[in-house]
């Protein structure tokens, strides 16, 4: 008589607590937004007020109109309760599809924990009336196509949507994206990406002052500024770390995107809550270097079978999408968040419907080969 497998009680523990913690934040989220201070809640305040307009049609120049319009499609315009439950909803949608069910019996403690607290910053900044709602379709999007050119276009095609009717920066965040994408798994080392980092800054320094007329970061001070004239106390802002000289704004934006990455304002601001939420940020952004350097040595790598200089040119529908579109977009969103991002509030609230990206990244117990979506290759 054979013996009875044995259950991977560890396995089971880490499926049960997921599914379990995605049943209760939903549950919460119905009611969570009314426990919530006033500044968690300014734009939730500002969509309901616009869903009482009678005329709500989709104006370019409106984004909490056009934010509204989506609501009152679904059929949301009385009900930011389920408005919240549908948020946090989808939320758990993104998280099952960046971790599948079978890889959940292989999560370490520290995955258990980061799904436990992007749940909570779930719960804190998207269960409600929010823009946020639809840069998280777009993130499930991103998990849940499969790969090829013609999925990656509708990526693109939704991110230019959301640009042209509620957040215009990501215009901006979708060209980065499709360099991410092209270029991200084909280098080595993070010396370079850092390069082209600031090559993208320089680039968006003269269409700033070429195009625009205005500084790269004019976006971030006349946020700040009007703050101030309105007295508005804000603890975390995002301050230029040098003059707005014209030669120095890209170099000033970079030094920006380090703090984003590694933020050491926070570190030092005295607060456990900026302290707790710095550690959190460096943690998530270590998993992106990490899965970058594995995604780097995977391409050139040959996969089973496989010669390595054909490898090397393997298109998209031979890697894994889930990964490296993960990759690309957060990059792509912090480069962009670090011209932008009035305070570190503002950034994390912003990332946070990203935060299913970061659960893409996470480790695995025994991983002994990473695995793509159609190819395995021994590390």
């Amino acid at each position: 008589m054979p013996p009875a497998p044995q259950i991977d009680r560890w396995g089971a523990f880490c499926q049960l607590y997921v599914l379990t913690l995605a049943g209760v934040a939903v549950a919460l989220s119905s009611r969570f937004w009314l426990f919530l201070d006033e500044r968690f809640t300014l734009d939730a305040d500002y969509i309901q007020a616009t869903l009482r307009v009678a005329d709500v049609g989709l104006r370019p120049e409106d984004p909490f109109r056009n934010i509204a319009l989506v609501y009152r499609i679904l059929g949301l315009t009385e009900s930011p309760d389920l408005a919240a439950m549908l948020a946090v909803a989808v939320f758990g949608v993104a998280t099952f599809t960046a971790i599948r069910w079978h890889e959940m019996t292989r999560l370490t403690p520290l995955g258990l924990g980061l799904i436990t607290i992007c749940y909570v910053l779930a719960l804190l900044y998207i269960a409600q009336y929010s823009k946020e709602f639809v840069s998280l379709l777009l993130v499930v999007a991103v998990l849940l196509l499969p790969a090829g050119l013609w999925a990656e276009l509708a990526i693109v095609v939704g991110m230019a949507l959301y640009a042209s009717t509620m957040r215009p920066y990501w215009g901006i965040v979708a060209v980065l994206y499709v360099a991410g994408r092209l270029l991200l798994p084909r280098l080595r080392g993070i010396l370079v990406p850092l390069i082209l980092v600031v090559v993208a800054y320089v680039g968006l320094q003269l269409v700033f002052n070429t195009m625009l007329g205005l500084p790269l970061s004019h976006a971030r001070i006349s946020v700040n500024e009007l703050r101030a004239d309105i007295n508005i106390s804000v603890g975390s802002l995002i301050v230029d770390f040098l003059p707005d000289a014209g030669g120095l704004q890209w170099l000033n934006a970079f030094l920006v995107f380090l703090s984003l990455v590694i933020p050491w304002p926070l570190l030092l601001g005295g607060s456990p809550t900026y302290l707790l939420i710095a550690v959190v940020l460096i943690v998530l952004w270590r998993l992106v270097y990490v899965g970058l350097r594995r995604v780097q040595t995977e391409h050139f790598m040959a996969p089973t079978g496989m010669p390595a200089a054909e490898a090397a040119r393997a298109p998209f529908s031979e890697r894994a999408p889930r990964i490296e579109r993960s990759i690309a977009l957060l990059l792509a969103l912090v480069v962009v968040q670090a011209i932008f991002e009035p305070d570190y509030g503002s950034y994390v609230k912003h990332l946070t419907p990203a935060l299913p990206l970061f659960i893409a990244l996470l480790p695995l117990r025994g991983r002994d080969r990473w695995t793509f979506d159609s190819v395995a290759v021994p590390r």
